[in-house]
């Protein structure tokens, strides 16, 4: 007898002003929104008691009373030169995704141009370019512990022709594209981003547009 393959449930949940779009082989919606909240909860009482969590824009140190997954999401931003303000949307996408890779192999989590995947084959993305307009695909190769990527369609950056950064965390990839969007500007600032994405530890790679010019590095692999 052949068995049948379940097909992806697609759903979304909303937490504060973030709507993530799940598509996994399981069906976790009530789940993975307590989920979401426990995580949101958490950053939100400490931001409470350390207010610059929220709002610097600078790397910070690790605080010892923070909780753990706070005390990561300031380490991403850290690893990448910026403040852990830049971290906070690939944070909750990636504690999500986490939590549903417990339980299946292929879970992607998508937040405002920001996405978590798990996979056990590859598997091809496709992502708005920004300014430039049009799409731009690129290979997502398979892994159980899930990738991050952060694209130009995130939040805050409408003046980027095309971004697309992948690392081993969303909200390290979130961070990192931050930095991209404060290399661009300056002179030079096309080769410098690229050179940047290659020397953050944790990014895989990624893919900058500005104009006609596309610049790729690391290991991304682009798809047709």
């Amino acid at each position: 007898m052949k068995l049948l393959r379940r097909k992806p449930r697609d759903f979304d949940i909303q937490v504060q002003d973030m709507v993530l779009h799940i598509s996994a082989h399981t069906d976790f919606n009530e789940e993975s929104r307590a989920a979401a909240l426990s995580f949101w909860e958490q950053l939100q009482a400490y931001a409470l008691r350390n207010p610059d969590v929220r709002t610097s824009k600078r790397p910070m140190d690790d605080p010892d009373d923070a909780p753990t997954i706070v005390r990561e999401l300031i380490r991403a931003a850290r690893t990448a030169g910026v403040g852990p303000m830049y971290s906070f949307q690939g944070a909750v996408t990636d504690h999500v995704g986490r939590f549903l890779t417990r339980s299946t192999r292929d879970v992607t989590v998508a937040c405002g141009g920001d996405y978590f995947i798990a996979a056990k084959k590859r598997q091809k993305l496709t992502v708005f370019r920004g300014l430039s307009g049009g799409t731009l695909a690129l290979v997502v190769p398979p892994t159980h512990d899930g990738l991050g990527i952060s694209t130009s369609a995130g939040r805050g950056r409408a003046t980027i022709d095309g971004l697309v950064v992948v690392a081993s965390s969303c909200m390290l990839a979130e961070a990192a594209a931050a930095g991209v969007e404060a290399i661009l500007p300056k002179e030079h600032g096309f080769r410098a981003a690229l050179s940047y994405l290659k020397k953050v530890p944790g990014v895989l790679g990624g893919v900058v547009i500005a104009g006609e010019a596309i610049g790729v590095a690391g290991g991304v692999e682009l798809a047709a």
